[in-house]
């Protein structure tokens, strides 16, 4: 077989179809075999002229050469190879860029996330702090700008669950001055405790005694204490300095 019989009986696309016999399957091999600048200028696949480049097996099916696929099992084995056995050099690289510029995406996408996740983290910090400068603003003591009064009556039944009176809460701070009337308490002088509902004591107050009105007054810079309820607890002392519970009122801020 020469390169004019190869030519005329268009031995390249009946051997890429496998129509060729055995014997001219064989003898075209070996021809490109022997005359590697023919192969190089064939229009085949790379992976295909690699193959030819080499010595073939001696155990094939065509004695010297190995089998010539079908058309079915040529067709299945060229759609698994990998792409770059059809690729030019030139193709090749376009697809290792193309490869390294998805890499380079993914990278720049999951960079992303993790700033979008930090900014987030920022955000609710600097929430944190508004909210927390908030509330230190607001228990900042301040002077009181006026006065204002309120009567609260004694619960002696135990301790009340609403509250003895509401109180907007004022801005300016007021000096709240509250009038707890004893009346019903028999007791000359009395321990007074204010605690924050859920949440901790204020003050307490030791040995007050009521006015010729039976009241105990006691004035509070509002701007001590934050919007909330609280529990006012009043215990008399006995003749004998012991402590008595004496009864319980509320008192509310808005």
């Amino acid at each position: 077989m020469d390169r004019a019989y190869i030519e005329s009986r268009e031995v390249v696309e009946r051997y890429l179809s496998g129509d060729l016999l055995v014997r001219e399957a064989r003898a075209f091999e070996k021809y490109c075999l022997e005359h590697p600048e023919f192969l190089a200028q064939l229009p085949i696949p790379v992976r295909l002229k690699t193959r030819l480049a080499k010595r073939p097996f001696e155990d094939g099916e065509t004695g010297m050469f190995p089998a010539i696929p079908s058309t079915a099992t040529r067709e299945a084995v060229e759609m698994g190879d990998a792409i770059d056995d059809d690729l030019s050099p030139a193709e090749s690289g376009r697809a290792e860029r193309g490869k390294q510029l998805a890499v380079l995406l993914v990278a720049v996408l999951v960079a992303g996330a993790g700033i979008a996740y930090h900014l987030m983290a920022v955000q609710k910090l600097e929430n944190r702090l508004a909210l927390m400068n908030t509330s230190a603003e607001t228990a900042r003591l301040k002077p009181p700008s006026g006065v204002q009064s309120y009567k609260l009556a004694l619960g002696t039944q135990g301790p009340q669950s609403a509250p003895g009176v509401t109180v907007a809460w004022p801005d300016p701070p007021q000096l709240l001055e509250l009038r707890i009337d004893v009346t019903e308490a028999h007791f000359n002088s009395f321990s007074v405790t204010i605690e924050k509902a859920g949440e901790a004591r204020i003050m307490q107050i030791r040995r007050i005694s009521p006015d010729s009105n039976r009241e105990l007054r006691i004035a509070l810079n509002s701007s001590a204490f934050g919007p909330g309820e609280y529990r006012i607890d009043l215990q008399g002392y006995t003749w004998r300095g012991e402590l008595v519970d004496a009864g319980w009122t509320r008192l509310q801020m808005k």
